[in-house]
């Protein structure tokens, strides 16, 4: 998103120190560990933060730059506050991106600074309209990931009929976690399992991490199922190019469903854009679902059913080039909607304070 715009990156979380590194960016690990041994690095500015106190001499050390402003794509309050406090230490414009909404920022210190920010975005426009009615802002701007055009230039699925040779690939990309896709993620093996008695060339691929690592441990290794882990970004094209269906599933738990409704998989822009059809498998209300309504787009299944799963899978497979069609077609002002640049632009509009 910030390929037209000159920034320093700060990450506030060591489990991406290995990427960070990668790219140059700067770790500023806040909460740090609260145990005494670490004041004295606290007070001689050698770590950021220690029991809720941020380091001014740290910040003066490793940011001397020049800047117009601070922006925090934020799924903490943790990450949050720290922006908070470099934006008024440093007499800064703050910019607040929620990736995820959580009850914390609802809380009055959280509530606050939202209040206060300069600007405010959301991921998604339910998103939006909830802190609309929780902050009483009405300035509330809207921005999500975009798709590049190679996500659209990818080849078109290859032709039925589906054979051994020429298998009908189902496919998850994205991080997979019990807590948010327990209870609905299994049933796709189910059906999968289902659908492959009669025909045993439907596969279904997995790409990303698991939390926990063992998440899925016992169903991964059937036959017809495969995990692949992280895939390498030089590889993300080759992968959605041989998928002839994506699924997005979300929990139908309340408790899990209230969490995660308000956000979407960060790769639902490139997943429209690939003109795959999209199988989601989730509440109604979700963000997804909602978006893919609003586009006319994607197979969109809102009770938990493993027949109703296995009945739209044989549908896909039986009748592909249709479902193409009916699923994945989509205007070119849609395009522009989820296109990566659109999105560039309007985020260089949102951080200019002119």
């Amino acid at each position: 998103m910030f390929g037209e715009i000159n920034h320093q990156v700060l990450y506030t979380d060591a489990a991406f120190k290995e990427f960070g590194e990668k790219h140059g960016y700067l770790l500023a690990q806040v909460p740090y560990h609260p145990a005494g041994r670490f004041l004295l690095s606290f007070l001689a500015g050698k770590i950021p933060e220690w029991r809720g106190r941020y380091s001014s001499s740290w910040l003066k050390k490793n940011l001397s730059g020049k800047f117009s402003s601070v922006y925090a794509f934020v799924y903490s309050t943790d990450c949050m506050k720290y922006a908070h406090w470099i934006a008024k230490k440093c007499k800064l414009h703050l910019v607040v991106h929620l990736a995820d909404h959580s009850p914390e920022f609802e809380r009055l210190c959280s509530a606050n600074i939202l209040l206060e920010a300069s600007k405010l975005v959301c991921i998604t426009e339910e998103m939006k309209s909830m802190y609309e009615r929780t902050l009483g802002r009405n300035d509330i701007e809207v921005l999500h990931n975009g798709a590049e055009q190679a996500c659209s230039d990818i080849v078109s699925p290859p032709n039925e009929p589906f054979s051994e040779q020429n298998p009908f690939v189902l496919c998850f990309i994205g991080s997979l976690f019990s807590n948010l896709h327990g209870d609905c993620i299994e049933d796709f093996f189910k059906a999968v399992s289902e659908v492959r008695a009669k025909c045993p060339w439907i596969e279904f691929h997995l790409y990303g991490q698991r939390q926990p690592a063992d998440f899925l441990e016992d169903l991964i290794c059937l036959d017809g199922f495969t995990h692949h882990g992280v895939v390498p970004v030089n590889k993300k094209f080759d992968v959605m190019e041989k998928a002839h269906c994506f699924v997005i599933p979300s929990s139908f738990k309340e408790e899990k469903h209230q969490h995660y409704r308000y956000s979407f998989p960060t790769k639902l822009p490139e997943l429209i854009a690939s003109g795959r059809p999209i199988l989601s498998y989730g509440p109604k209300e979700t963000a997804t679902n909602r978006i893919l309504k609003s586009n006319n787009l994607g197979l969109r299944i809102h009770d938990r059913s493993i027949p109703k799963l296995v009945e739209s899978l044989e549908i896909l497979v039986s009748q592909y080039q249709e479902s193409v069609k009916k699923f994945a077609s989509f205007s070119p002002t849609t395009r522009e909607k989820f296109s990566a640049d659109g999105v560039r632009r309007k985020l260089k509009n949102i951080l200019s304070f002119n």
